[in-house]
């Protein structure tokens, strides 16, 4: 335990931990609600998928600004980068997906889901803090 307490004084892996709670919240609200349009209203799964996309990028975006980043300005500075890479995620995860497994035929469950779980949020998170969110009053 002696070698973890340091770590809650370190301001890098406490905004870790922020961006991976935000991250789970907002897959949760993609999942739910994809699922219960599939589920109680009998919408096209892949519509279905897509509104929860939606919701789950809003609520990721405003829990990002306010609780990972803690930034303060304008949303109309910050909301359409992140829109950006969302959108870019979404599809290297979709098309990643597709080739890896189509293609490159490694196994979906063991091999590609578990990469692009890896991947695409270092992905996002590099790219959001040091473009999106690099001027935040978290790193000053």
């Amino acid at each position: 335990m002696g070698w973890f307490l340091p770590l809650l004084n370190n301001s890098f892996f406490l905004l870790l931990i922020r961006y991976g709670i935000v991250g789970v919240v907002a897959s949760l609200f993609h999942g739910i609600i994809s699922y219960s349009l599939v589920e109680f209203l009998h919408i096209d799964f892949m519509i279905a998928h897509f509104v929860g996309f939606i919701f789950g990028t809003i609520t990721a975006y405003l829990g990002h600004y306010f609780y990972s980043f803690k930034d303060q300005r304008n949303h109309k500075q910050l909301f359409f980068k992140f829109l950006l890479i969302s959108v870019i995620a979404f599809f290297i995860h979709e098309f990643g997906a597709y080739f890896l497994v189509t293609q490159a035929h490694f196994n979906y469950k063991s091999q590609v889901l578990p990469f692009l779980l890896v991947v695409v949020p270092v992905f996002t998170f590099v790219l959001n803090r040091f473009w999106v969110f690099s001027n935040s009053p978290t790193f000053k």
